[in-house]
This record gives C-alpha cells, sequence and structure tokens, in this order.
C-alpha cells in the first residue's frame, strides 16, 4: 500500500497491470443491414470492464430503479468500470485508448493481452474533463481536456512530457497525421481547428466564425483519411465539412434536422478505407454513413442498451483493419463493429 500512495504521488496511472474485459456473446451474430441485403456491417464486441482500479479501489456497477450506478468511497476515477466514455482511438500496436468524461481518466487497454491502466495525471494536475485522445509513431499519448483548456502530452506509459503551446478556449476534437508529422486540434469555443508540428508549435488555423462556406461553428471532433484531408464536425452549422492538407474545403454535406441523412446533433467522425465518411448523432443515437459526396448509404445501432445499440454515442474511431470502434457514452461502454466493404 505504501508503494501505491508513493507511485500516485509521482505519476498518476494504476500500479499494477489488470486485465480488461471484452464481451464476446454477440461476436458477428449482428448485422447491417439485415437479411436479404448483403451485410456491410458486423458487429464484434463490447467492452465495460477496464480493471484499472487505482490501489485496488472498485465500482460497485449496481443499478437501482432509477438507473443510477453507485461507486466506491474512492469515486468514479477510481473504477473499474468506464462511467462516460467519450473518445476512442486505436494505435497500429492493438492499443486501445478510451477518454473516460466521467472519470477524468484515459483507460489505456491492449487488446492482444487485454493488459490495461489509466492514467490519471501527473506532476501536480489531475485530468478532469478528457475528450479526444490520439498516439504517435512513438507511442506518445495526446489528450484534449476540455476543463483543463490543455492538450497534453504523455509516454505510453502515462509519464507527463508537455502541454503543447498556446492558449485554448476549449479543446476537444484531435488527430494526428504521422506522414506529415502533424496534430490538428478542435479549439471549440474559438470555432477553429489549429495546426501543429509533432513538436508542439502551432503552425495554422482552419475556420473561424459562423460565416461563410471554409468558416466553423462550434467544432468538435475531427478525423483524417488515408490521403490526409481532415473531416470534421462542424457541429452548430450541422455539416460535415472536409478540408485538403493545404486546408483548402473539399466537401460540405449537410442539413439540420431529425431525418436519417441529416443531423440533430453530430459528435464523432470517422472515414473507412473505401473514404466512406461515419458520423455519430448522439441525439438519434446512430452512426450513419455517407459517401464523399455526402450521400447516406447506411446506418445502425439506434436507442437501446442491447449489443449493437446506443444510447448517446460520442467518439468513433476506425483503424486500418476497417474495425469501428464506437464510445457509447450512456451505456458507459466502447463497442467494436467491422466494416465488411462496400463491394
Amino acid at each position: 500500500m505504501l508503494f501505491c500512495t508513493l507511485c500516485v504521488s509521482v505519476m498518476l496511472v494504476s500500479c499494477a497491470p489488470s486485465k480488461a474485459t471484452l464481451d464476446m456473446t454477440m461476436n458477428q451474430r449482428i448485422l447491417w443491414p439485415g437479411v436479404p441485403e448483403q451485410p456491410r456491417i458486423q458487429y464484434l464486441w463490447s467492452l465495460s470492464r477496464v480493471a484499472g482500479g487505482e490501489a485496488g479501489a472498485l465500482m460497485e456497477a449496481i443499478a437501482g430503479e432509477d438507473d443510477t450506478f453507485s461507486y466506491g468511497s474512492s469515486g468514479p476515477r477510481y473504477s473499474d468500470f468506464l462511467v462516460n466514455p467519450h473518445g476512442v482511438f486505436v494505435s497500429e500496436k492493438n492499443i486501445l485508448y478510451v477518454t473516460d468524461t466521467g472519470a477524468g481518466r484515459v483507460s489505456v487497454i491492449n487488446l492482444d493481452t487485454l493488459e490495461s491502466f489509466n492514467i490519471l495525471g501527473d506532476r501536480g494536475f489531475m485530468l478532469i474533463s478528457p475528450i479526444a485522445v490520439a498516439a504517435d509513431l512513438e507511442g506518445n499519448i495526446y489528450v484534449t481536456d476540455s476543463e483543463l483548456r490543455r492538450v497534453v502530452v504523455f509516454t505510453g506509459k502515462g509519464k507527463f512530457i508537455r502541454f503543447l503551446e498556446g492558449a485554448f478556449l476549449r479543446p476537444t476534437g484531435l488527430a494526428i497525421d504521422n506522414h506529415n508529422e502533424l496534430i490538428y486540434v478542435a479549439d471549440t469555443w474559438a470555432h477553429r481547428v489549429h495546426v501543429y508540428s509533432l513538436e508542439g508549435k502551432r503552425l495554422s488555423s482552419i475556420g473561424g466564425g459562423p460565416k461563410g462556406d471554409k468558416s466553423l461553428n462550434y467544432p468538435t471532433h475531427i478525423s483524417l483519411d488515408a490521403h490526409g484531408n481532415l473531416h470534421i464536425a462542424d457541429t452548430l452549422n450541422f455539416k460535415v465539412k472536409v478540408f485538403s492538407p493545404d486546408g483548402d474545403l473539399m466537401t460540405s454535406f449537410g442539413l439540420a434536422g431529425d431525418s436519417y441523412g441529416s443531423f440533430d446533433k453530430i459528435k464523432g467522425i470517422a472515414v473507412d478505407s473505401d473514404g466512406n465518411i461515419y458520423v455519430t448523432d448522439s441525439a438519434q443515437d446512430l452512426v450513419k454513413i455517407f459517401d464523399r459526396q455526402g450521400r447516406l448509404l447506411l446506418f445502425f445501432g439506434g436507442k437501446g442498451s442491447f449489443y449493437g445499440q446506443l444510447l448517446h454515442p460520442a467518439g468513433i474511431f476506425i483503424d486500418s483493419a476497417d474495425r469501428i470502434f464506437v464510445a457509447d457514452m450512456l451505456n458507459r461502454r466502447v463497442q467494436a463493429f467491422q466494416f465488411l466493404g462496400g463491394g
């Protein structure tokens, strides 16, 4: 116990490796669309238990009649379970990173071994509201924290390295272009996406203000495709906007509304290997898939807590194998799906 106390005072991560648990109950048994159509999306698994409890503290995940949860005496920050997962990222080394705004931490899970740990903060600060997460080729972890108004960089083991330079009003979305060595950060209240070098120097910005084709209005999540094109969830313009690496507007689509082809409350955004664009709509509890021209192709999810259903989905990430990871916020889990191809 003394060792754990000292460990927390220096670097706020879990003191001993632990293991997460994947629920494979309905693995490959749920498909979208259903028969007789050719399936395009396949359900894989869900993750609720990250088992990274600090110093052995456990969450008492007991749902009452009002669907509330109680926690151990150390609170949700030290829970073995996800509380309100918001952002997801998976590295080429098959490491899953999950920001948890309800717990004020980042959970790190090796999907091959299921070993896991949590990052709470370091060197005199605690994460408060981590929103998005990404990792570079060196394994360094980048986290936006909207309440700290910082972008924090940690080593792969959770040790603090630095903050990105410059002031932020509310940093949210995050994406790293390892090929071009660039970092993109959405600053929602500034209506901009800032561009940084991997060394942390601010280079330029995209957007600003609610008017004009290239302007942004409360951008939140962002994503990159294989060509380095930046996809932005332009939330209060109810649009998806795509910019080239040079900052030129390439595509803009979307309308406000509650139909399947429009946007009610845009959250996460991601792109598969075919260039299809995935958008989580948290108000409709759906993941919507569009082609590059903005035409609706398919949607999946739907309100509920069964496997494959969603409650207020937030971040989404698609890896190089076309696995789709969705932060299912109010179901307190991350769900994984597989894009089966569009041919």
